[in-house]
């Protein structure tokens, strides 16, 4: 018999040494994995640190005169009195209130309807972050990836890129002047499936439809500007859209969904992006956009943070929620309205481009008394992120669990 492929081993037929030498072969088109996307980053302004400034950021945001927030000793009334808070009515939409409170003038005038202003300092600051990995000269010299160090690389600015967007979400959530729970819940500790689903912790149409009219009232707009293109130096506007970022373990509860007369209120996002403006211009999806549920056009990020057996305890678990550690997990569902924060930066100097810097020493120029050959080189990646929070009261969170269907 000739010569057998043997299957890595020698050939017993005819004599030892015959098998096949190579056993395997590499596409050098290797599988990429695909890269998570940029979602809340794309609706975020940029603010870079410049150079001996410090490491923090401070701006003044100034309050309306009708404003709740607008809390000073010098008001007056139409009477001369004092006046209450020193802003008129501020917020009020009462009637009488408003009424009671115009600033008229007599004929004779006199020191009366004083008005104070109040700003607030908006802090943030930014933090240093960064990791490094290392290769040896022979590994990019025999590797069969003759691609292998652009890949790690790659890799590593992804990494870094999603760390950015993983502390944003973070920063975001835990900022969000807005809170609300779903069910019978009134804090994240009271999140539960114990009940049923008339009371269980799991989305609603009027929870969405309350949590519009709060942020409404708080004037959060309604149209949201998102950062288009690949240089992220672009913004589109979407109209008549404010944003909830959900988890895909939730996702299923929004589709569920019946208005208030009892008809489903999800709509697929086919629906509404094959409609034309009035620009004659077809209408645009973000990235993970699945369909709008009444006031909110829903978002699927794959990377939703969750908070793990936070919830209560579980016992029966007659919701059918998902729980870990025998307490329910808790889901914040994010709501962000336009120019609600923006990135904190810093720009490293002159020849720097992007958000990041890195930094590439081969072996050659590694050669120390820890490896006096140089057979080993590294490649770091630094880079600095903040997020400053200017309107805390345009961001929300609605806290739900999550059903298991």
């Amino acid at each position: 018999m000739g010569l057998l492929y043997g299957n890595g081993t020698d050939s017993s037929v005819d004599a030892a040494g015959q098998a096949q030498i190579r056993q395997n072969y590499y596409d050098k088109k290797a599988v990429i994995d695909i890269q998570d996307e940029m979602y809340l980053s794309k609706l975020s302004g940029t603010t870079n640190m410049p150079k001996n400034m410090g490491k923090e950021i401070i701006k003044h945001r100034y309050i309306a005169l009708l404003d709740d927030e607008n809390v000073n000793s010098q008001g007056l009334s139409a009477a001369g009195a004092t006046l209450t808070n020193g802003n008129l009515y501020a917020s009020s939409r009462d009637i009488g209130t408003i009424t009671s409170k115009l600033p008229e003038l007599s004929e004779t005038g006199g020191r009366v309807n004083r008005v104070g202003f109040t700003r607030k300092e908006i802090k943030a600051s930014i933090t240093n972050r960064g990791f490094f990995f290392e290769w040896s000269k022979d590994s990019m010299n025999f590797d069969t990836d003759a691609e292998l160090k652009m890949h790690l690389t790659r890799e590593a600015v992804r990494g870094a890129t999603q760390i950015n967007e993983d502390v944003l979400y973070i920063t975001l959530v835990n900022g969000a002047g807005v809170t609300q729970f779903a069910g019978s819940a009134t804090s994240i500790a009271t999140i539960t499936g114990e009940v049923d689903d008339a009371t269980a912790a799991v989305p609603t149409y009027k929870d969405l439809l309350a949590l519009d009219i709060e942020l409404t009232n708080n004037k959060c707009p309604r149209d949201t500007k998102v950062i288009d293109g690949s240089k992220m130096i672009d913004t589109k506007v979407v109209q008549a859209a404010r944003y909830m970022f959900v988890s895909p373990d939730v996702v299923t509860s929004f589709r569920a969904m019946t208005d208030l007369h009892g008809a489903p209120a999800f709509k697929e996002v086919a629906e509404y992006t094959n409609a034309i403006n009035g620009k004659g211009k077809y209408l645009k999806a973000l990235n993970g956009e699945v369909g709008a549920v009444g006031p909110f056009r829903i978002v699927v990020h794959p990377k939703a943070v969750v908070r793990e057996g936070a919830g209560a305890a579980v016992t029966d678990n007659l919701a059918g929620l998902r729980e870990t550690g025998d307490n329910y997990d808790v889901y914040p569902n994010l709501v962000v309205g336009s120019e609600a924060f923006t990135h904190v930066g810093f720009e490293f100097g002159a020849g720097t481009k992007g958000k990041f810097k890195t930094r590439n020493v081969t072996p050659e120029q590694n050669v120390t008394s820890q490896d006096p050959f140089g057979k080993t080189g590294f490649t770091s990646i630094e880079f600095w992120n903040g997020v400053m929070i200017d309107r805390s009261e345009w961001i929300a969170v609605y806290n739900t669990g999550a059903k298991l269907y």
